[in-house]
């Protein structure tokens, strides 16, 4: 009876023994797994695909970032939303996309920003109205100006938008556009005419313009124009550069 119980005991302890040592085993093979897949040298991220937009965000710029994550590039480690987030910070980039392809490579994609006017002479404007925090002079190609207040900065860009439209049609193109508070408007044109439209039907007002611009010109020189004011209900004032003559 006690012979068979100390076989019992040794067979418990034995058991025991074996599911410690187990454990143990598990416990090392995760750790040594957890530290190969999280050393640099072990999955290293080498290469780099940039797809996209390229014309202000140059793939130096890209390198640049990934260098300040270079404790963490590893294909299992590396950190893609802080990533992410330090490229769309740059003024010229509205959107990222980052894909991890096995084993080695991260594609990153970016979608500058479509900037359609300068904004108050110190910013640019993308196509939503949004302010982008970019200097004027870092745009490859020039833009209308738009001036108001950053609040309202969509709301001018559809102003710009509407009259553009129907100018352009007309051949006319605005140089710049402003608008105060009361969202009252004024436009120059780019032969430096200075339309002042105020705040209400101001697409009626431009129309207005357009009928009469060519009667204006069959009678005055319209290179002496400073500006015609469109705000009367029954015509309009026409300020001259060379003095204060004025046709109502």
């Amino acid at each position: 009876m006690w012979e068979k119980l100390k076989q019992i005991n040794v067979a418990r302890l034995i058991s025991a023994l074996f599911f410690i040592g187990l454990l143990y085993l598990l416990q090392w093979s995760y750790f040594s797994l957890k530290d190969w897949l999280t050393d640099e040298k072990s999955v290293p991220l080498s290469a780099l695909i940039l797809t996209g937009d390229n014309t202000h965000v140059q793939f130096d710029d890209v390198r640049n970032v990934l260098i300040r994550q270079q404790d963490r590039l590893n294909f299992f480690t590396v950190e893609i939303a802080q990533i992410q987030k330090e490229l769309e910070d740059m003024p010229w980039v509205y959107s990222v996309s980052i894909r991890k392809r096995w084993p080695e490579t991260l594609k990153i994609h970016i979608v500058e920003q479509s900037i359609v006017a300068v904004w108050n002479g110190k910013a640019l404007l993308n196509r939503f109205g949004e302010i982008v925090d970019a200097p004027p002079e870092s745009a490859k190609q020039e833009y209308v100006e738009l001036y108001g207040n950053d609040e309202q900065a969509g709301d001018v860009l559809t102003t710009y938008m509407k009259l553009h439209q129907l100018l352009k049609v007309n051949q006319f193109d605005i140089a710049s556009l402003s608008s105060d508070r009361r969202q009252a408007t004024s436009l120059t044109l780019q032969n430096d005419i200075v339309l002042r439209l105020g705040k209400e039907q101001k697409l009626d007002r431009v129309q207005s313009f357009l009928a009469v611009y060519p009667l204006i010109g069959k009678k005055y020189d319209v290179n002496k124009i400073d500006y015609i004011d469109l705000r009367y209900d029954t015509g309009f004032a026409i300020g001259w550069k060379s003095d204060n003559q004025s046709v109502n």
